[in-house]
């Protein structure tokens, strides 16, 4: 009964995988910790890719919001991430991501 159990188990953990690993293959992987766009800049999900300047990570949020109707704001440089304010058509700040100095990776914060 337990090897019943456990085959259960490893199936449902395989099946998750390849769903996940279906999406990241499309190019674009919207999972729990931010998204990650694919470009002629990017790699596959995962690549690492330095970002050194403000303007280096507004356009990269610029490119993740590009069908969404908000406006990048303010670009804050901080030790190891950018915090940029995420506005709506009205200016009202919206969400506040961050964009990862080492790895390009963007999450929400606020």
């Amino acid at each position: 009964m337990e090897k019943i159990l456990l085959s259960i188990i490893l199936g449902a953990g395989l099946l998750a995988g390849t769903e996940t690993s279906t999406h990241a293959m499309d190019g674009w992987w919207g999972g729990p910790f931010g998204g990650y766009c694919r470009g002629s800049d990017w790699g596959w999900y995962g690549a690492r890719k330095q970002v050194r300047t403000a303007q280096e990570a507004r356009k990269l949020v610029q490119e993740y919001f590009v069908n969404e109707d908000v406006k990048v704001g303010k670009v804050t440089d901080r030790q190891h991430f950018f915090e940029i304010d995420i506005n709506d058509k009205n200016d009202s700040l919206i969400d506040v991501v961050i964009v990862d100095k080492r790895t390009g990776r963007i999450r929400s914060i606020y």
